[in-house]
């Protein structure tokens, strides 16, 4: 869908002006190669994957980029927060989400040299690209250290 819009996009190839002040966000739902354990694929994207992009998204001016790892030790606390609501546990590894002012910034880190030749490769270490997803979608904070953000 468009954004505000209620009409469906029909082409992948669409492209979006983002509004002034709109961050974007990509959000992906990672699972690991079956191969590795949980300690082995976290350890490989947090010291290795991690190591390897960063620097290459501070150049291109990415905004924030987080992983959140979901483990054995950790599924068992949504337990504490159940709600019948909102009961159904996700299964995937891991939320990577990258925060940018612009998606042709990300674009510009993807299309340089470096990420080709080191980061990109590297995925086939660590992920299933197969079963992962991806989503775009605006950002919106609302809470920050602990303090509401004001809003108009």
């Amino acid at each position: 869908m468009s954004p505000h819009s209620d009409t469906q996009e029909t082409s992948q190839e669409a492209t979006v002006t983002v509004q002034p002040d709109t961050l974007v966000c990509l959000t992906i739902t990672a699972y690991k190669k079956p191969s590795l354990s949980e300690k082995e694929y976290r350890h490989h994207m947090t010291k290795v994957h991690a190591k390897l992009v960063s620097p290459l998204m501070e150049e291109y001016g990415i905004v924030r980029y987080t992983m959140t790892h979901n483990t054995k030790e950790t599924r068992p606390m949504l337990y504490q927060l159940y709600d019948p609501q909102f009961s159904n546990q996700s299964d995937y590894d891991c939320i990577v989400q990258f925060i940018f002012k612009d998606i042709k910034d990300f674009l510009r880190m993807k299309a340089d040299p470096r990420f080709l030749e080191k980061v990109a490769p590297d995925h086939v270490n660590f992920a299933d690209t197969k079963r992962s997803t991806m989503t775009v979608g605006y950002y919106e904070e609302f809470v920050n250290n602990g303090k509401v953000v004001p809003k108009d």
